[in-house]
């Protein structure tokens, strides 16, 4: 059987920090149970805090390319537009995917995310996606098994849209100790699926969207084979 359950009382973060740390920290004062072969999900928006990555729309001068976008969508602020261009690594706008309301981004690790992983935080603030989301993924399963003696996969997630659905739902954005892709077989065919966002979804019944729920998240009873060297790039296409 397949169990969800949140990590209750997580501290606000606000700034720059050891989250690996204070992740350990709030397991231990919450009395959270984990073990070998759970599966934690944590929200990248946790992440990006930690990692210190607000961005003042204030300090952006939008291109001509963002303020042609602004008149497309004018909903986006043409500053929040340069931001998610900026996410991309290229200045031309060839990575930006734009129809109708919705704006979205290939960024340099392959991965194409609803504006580019970038998420309003308040007034002209906003986030970007975590810098390497596998290393911080690492780093926290490491930091989990050396202090609580557990050995659990990880796996950051983030919200995400679609072109032809209102809302979002949540995908990987970075794993370690599980592997991204399930292959199965099926009347003796060959089949594969994208197990980290099957599990990023269903911890979405409980994580929530825009701080609504929990930031962590632990799946328990779903059988996979622990490997340290995974990475999400094993699983975009």
């Amino acid at each position: 059987m397949i169990t969800i359950e949140q990590l209750s009382n997580f501290q606000k973060i606000t700034s720059k920090c050891d989250i690996s740390q204070i992740i350990v920290d709030t397991i231990k004062n919450e009395k959270f149970s984990i073990k070998d072969g759970d599966i934690l999900c944590i929200a990248s928006k946790l992440l990006s805090k930690a990692e210190g990555n607000f961005i003042n729309l204030n300090t952006i001068i939008p291109s001509n390319l963002a303020k042609n976008i602004h008149k497309k969508l004018p909903r986006k602020d043409p500053r929040l537009i340069q931001v998610i261009i900026d996410q991309t690594q290229d200045p031309t706008g060839k990575k930006l995917r734009i129809e109708n309301n919705f704006i979205g981004a290939f960024l340099p690790n392959g991965l194409f995310l609803t504006s580019g992983g970038v998420d309003k935080y308040k007034d002209d603030i906003v986030l970007s996606l975590p810098h390497n989301c596998d290393k911080i993924a690492r780093n926290i399963g490491v930091r989990i098994q050396q202090q609580l003696g557990a050995k659990v996969a990880i796996i950051i997630t983030d919200s995400d849209g679609r072109i032809d659905k209102v809302g979002a739902t949540q995908v990987a954005v970075g794993l370690y100790g599980i592997n991204g892709l399930r292959r199965t077989t099926f009347r003796k065919k060959n089949n594969v699926e994208t197990i980290c966002d099957m599990l990023a979804a269903a911890s979405g019944l409980i994580m929530g969207q825009r701080g609504s729920g929990f930031p962590l998240v632990k799946i328990s009873g779903y059988k996979y084979e622990f490997n340290a060297e995974t990475k999400l790039i094993d699983a975009i296409n």
